[in-house]
């Protein structure tokens, strides 16, 4: 199967672009100037660094702080690739400087600080060193793809969703504008807690992934733009009972995840960070989808529990919606049940140390054989992605 290390699970047609020609990025904690252009893989030298203050109007001795969530220009200029070769679409005869272009398009795509490759959404990024040789009238421009009115969407395939799930074809567009990072937990050296039933081990790690899976299909399905922060070149939705646990994932950008807890953790957030810093227009929505299967005793029956940044009025909001409609759906289907699902304020590292609007859902107690259910039987992991995107759909609207 071809690796998906970079790989963007995407809307069917490229995403509206911010109308600036400059890339813009929004700054983690503790980022200065340089670390913020050594990131983006640009020099630190006094040329660059005062390139920097002058299209971010800042004087030429600010030495202060960047600030966490504002949005900062980078000397990176965006240019409308044609869809043929650099060279043609900047008008510009060499080969030499457009490999130079190239090469740093796939470099910082493999690092995950562009969301898609040149040839897929169809914009190049341009150092600014790299644009001074371009000709005066080839100026940065950005290019919005038209969609042919009462044309039947199209159908496409993604590998990541697994050989018999790869074609997904796009119902609507309720979640146009809508951008989702989706997080499975634990993942690589971590398999997260651990429930057996038959004698057969049962991974959260796995069962988090194949649900978060199925939750970014459906997602996608409605136009939404979604990230998955853990992937998995070989696993794709899967529907047997019992999911094989490995260790191969990969976060967002092919980058090991980390066998300690703290850096593990760091680097998830940088990474959904990072993304929303592309992302955030000003005009779309973004939200962060954490996934994980709770472990308590063995006699513990949970239902799916929402967590919230304590204070966040937008993340309670969304947790609460999700909680609702997933009450709604047991009240339908399973009539006189009851639901023991909450809505709780934590205090959780990814909670804590994200930008975008996020909630933190517990699927069920992995330890429980009546919550085991929720996970093993194929249909109900379907069922709990369909209801969330369902949650999802209505927190958007």
């Amino acid at each position: 199967m071809k690796s998906i290390g970079v790989f963007l699970i995407l809307l069917l047609f490229p995403p509206l672009l911010a109308g600036n020609s400059f890339v813009q990025v929004k700054p983690v904690k503790g980022d200065g100037i340089y670390s913020l252009l050594r990131r983006y893989q640009l020099p630190t030298t006094t040329e660059y660094i005062n390139k920097f203050k002058e299209i971010n109007n800042l004087s030429s001795n600010d030495k202060s702080a960047m600030i966490i969530g504002k949005l900062y220009k980078l000397p990176i200029l965006k240019y409308a690739f044609d869809g043929k070769t650099i060279r043609s679409s900047l008008d510009y005869d060499n080969y030499r400087h457009a490999k130079e272009i190239e090469n740093y398009n796939k470099a910082i795509t493999r690092a995950g600080l562009k969301a898609e490759l040149y040839t897929r959404d169809m914009v190049l990024w341009v150092p600014f060193f790299m644009a001074e040789n371009l000709p005066d009238q080839k100026q940065p421009v950005l290019t919005t793809p038209v969609q042919v009115k009462n044309k039947p969407e199209p159908s496409t395939t993604f590998p990541i969703f697994g050989s018999a799930h790869k074609v997904l074809e796009k119902k609507d567009s309720r979640l146009q504008g809508c951008v989702y990072y989706l997080d499975a937990g634990h993942g690589g050296p971590d398999p997260g807690a651990v429930g057996t039933r038959a004698g057969i081990k049962m991974c959260e790690d796995e069962y988090a992934y194949d649900i978060t899976l199925r939750l970014a299909k459906r997602l996608m399905e409605h136009g939404a733009k979604v990230y998955m922060i853990v992937q998995d070149s070989n696993d794709g939705i899967r529907d047997q009972a019992y999911l094989k646990k490995d260790s191969d994932e990969k976060y967002y950008g092919n980058q090991t995840i980390p066998y300690e807890l703290i850096p593990r953790l760091e680097k998830r957030a940088a990474i959904v960070n990072t993304l929303y810093g592309q992302n955030n227009t000003g005009s779309n929505k973004n939200y962060l989808v954490v996934i994980h299967v709770d472990s308590r005793s063995f006699s513990k029956r949970i239902d799916i529990f929402y967590y919230y940044k304590t204070g966040d009025v937008a993340g309670k909001k969304l947790a609460t919606t999700l909680y609702k409609t997933v009450k709604e759906k047991y009240s339908t289907h399973q009539p006189g049940r009851g639901y023991g699902g909450k809505v709780i304020a934590r205090d959780l590292y990814m909670l804590r140390n994200t930008l975008p609007t996020a909630v933190y859902i517990e699927l069920g107690n992995i330890k429980n054989p009546l919550d085991q259910d929720r996970l093993v039987i194929e249909n109900n992991r379907q069922a709990v992605a369909n209801w969330l995107c369902e949650g999802l759909i209505k927190a958007a609207n």
